[in-house]
């Protein structure tokens, strides 16, 4: 009797252990589904600069437009902040932002001159090959994990005919 309930016992932890694992399955494949990230990077850079610049796409699978809020980072940097560059008074700046829009069934880039996220005042410069581990959240309530390898990138030339 004694080992006819252990069975059960062990018969009831497994039927509800996969059915956890089934639900977490389906809520993550949903999830990815939602916003996607590609080719994150983060710009390499002199070890005394004062800030880095991370780029990528994001991909909006979603039929609701949607925002990225924030950025952030374990430890590293003092602050990271939401960026666009812009033609202000005829010069090219960059200026923070308080988001940035993907359209629904979007993309938004990421890129040197134009939308980025900045990552202020490291405590050790990053080199290239190494990658910075970033977290995005969104005004769906969704967070992403983003791996981004530091490397070189190109400077964009900036045009007084560029938006």
């Amino acid at each position: 009797m004694l080992n006819h309930q252990k069975t059960t016992l062990m018969w009831i932890t497994l039927a509800v252990a996969s059915l956890f694992s089934s639900a977490n399955a389906h809520q993550h494949k949903t999830a990815t589904q939602d916003i996607d990230i590609a080719d994150a990077w983060v710009r390499s850079a002199p070890a005394n600069a004062p800030a880095l610049g991370a780029f990528m796409t994001i991909h909006n699978h979603t039929d609701q437009a949607v925002k990225l809020i924030a950025a952030s980072v374990d430890s590293g940097y003092d602050h990271l902040e939401l960026h666009r560059t812009q033609q202000v008074d005829g010069m090219m700046k960059m200026v923070e932002q308080a988001f940035m829009p993907i359209p629904a069934q979007g993309v938004l880039v990421l890129k040197p001159g134009s939308w980025h996220v900045m990552l202020i005042q490291p405590t050790r410069v990053p080199k290239e090959g190494e990658v910075v581990r970033l977290y995005l959240d969104f005004d769906n309530g969704s967070r992403k994990t983003v791996m981004a390898k530091v490397k070189k990138g190109k400077m964009m030339m900036h045009h007084k005919s560029m938006h």
